[in-house]
């Protein structure tokens, strides 16, 4: 693997910003490691010297755009948390850029564990850390925190991907608010 801090930070981020753009106009179909490269006005084998694929690349981009836009929270329950994350996730992938990549990738992942394994590692668990900690202190003993994780995260998920109904902040108030009173196995 090459030495990171060797890496142009110039050209580091005209790649990225390549790999972002290209997705966020044209989608997961519209990206390729050779579009990448001529966007960013650099050779292909550049590209592939800091990245295995173009699933990588975006990831990265897609990562580097994400984190600019943290939670925001004063809570300091598990259900304040929650309720602040299901929010957040509203804002950040409902009707944006954001979203629309972030979908390409959860269904590329779909064909690529190597992506699968990188989202669940850089995206989601550093998002999950600080709920299960703060639900794990806060519930009963005996509840199941990641399926209570899953069950407020996974409506999200699931209306965000199929657009079959209105994923918003009351929706979001909704299933937290559902999940609590029902409970996940304490």
């Amino acid at each position: 693997m090459p030495d990171e801090t060797r890496r142009n930070p110039r050209v580091h981020r005209a790649i990225l910003d390549a790999a972002w753009d290209l997705t966020a106009a044209g989608g997961w179909a519209a990206v390729s490691v050779d579009a990448i490269a001529a966007r960013a006005g650099v050779g292909k084998r550049t590209v592939y010297r800091w990245w295995p694929s173009k699933a990588a690349v975006v990831l990265e981009a897609f990562l580097d755009r994400a984190r600019a836009n943290p939670v925001s929270t004063r809570a300091t329950t598990a259900e304040g948390l929650l309720r602040a994350h299901a929010r957040h996730f509203v804002d950040l992938y409902v009707d944006t850029e954001l979203g629309r990549v972030f979908t390409g990738l959860l269904g590329a992942a779909q064909q690529d564990p190597d992506l699968t394994a990188r989202l669940g590692e850089h995206w989601f668990e550093p998002r999950r850390a600080p709920l299960r900690t703060s639900a794990a202190a806060a519930l009963p003993p005996g509840t199941d925190v990641e399926l209570l994780l899953d069950l407020v995260f996974a409506p999200l998920h699931y209306r965000l991907l199929t657009g079959r109904r209105p994923l918003d902040h009351g929706y979001a108030e909704a299933v937290v608010t559902a999940v609590l009173r029902g409970g996940a196995g304490g």
